[in-house]
């Protein structure tokens, strides 16, 4: 029984160490969040002190300033979520429907590159993809739903 306790103690110690680990880079970044951008760069884990602290500043020009004002953001995130779903649901119920109903060459074809796009590592498709949606200026907003149909086709129709 106490040879239990002892070990069921050194899990304990052990997943506490492992824990803090993976909570280390997080408090850093909370930390680094209240120091002047010179201060980052000098003393990166140093707490923040009297001449190094700007206070809820930084937060301040992230909520502001820039390309795309974290409301913006937000935003931005709501519209691409609710169109990528609407256009996945949409195309591709209409084709997995054709798939199930019609039985040809054509159908047998698109279903097995539904279940091919499936197989194909997310890493072979991405730097491509991406070089091709600057080419062809779909790396707004409102593109990136039809990127997303793309993506989420093959997955949504099997």
């Amino acid at each position: 029984m106490r040879r239990e306790r002892i070990g069921k103690n050194i899990l304990t110690v052990l997943f506490v160490l492992i824990s803090i680990a993976y909570m280390m880079p997080i408090v850093v970044v909370l930390f680094n969040s209240f120091k002047s951008n010179a201060a980052i760069n000098t003393s990166t884990f140093a707490l923040p002190n009297a001449e190094s602290f700007v206070g809820w500043a930084n937060y301040q020009n992230g909520m502001t300033v820039g390309e795309y004002p974290f409301i913006n953001s937000v935003a931005y995130s709501f519209v691409i979520t609710i169109l990528s779903a609407a256009l996945i649901l949409i195309c591709t119920s209409m084709a997995a429907w054709y798939i199930s109903r019609v039985d040809d060459v054509f159908s047998r074809v698109v279903y097995y590159l539904c279940v091919f796009s499936m197989i194909v590592p997310f890493q072979m498709v991405m730097f491509t993809l991406a070089k091709t949606a600057n080419v062809l200026d779909l790396d707004t907003p409102w593109t990136i739903p039809v990127i997303y149909l793309g993506f989420g086709a093959g997955l949504a129709v099997f």
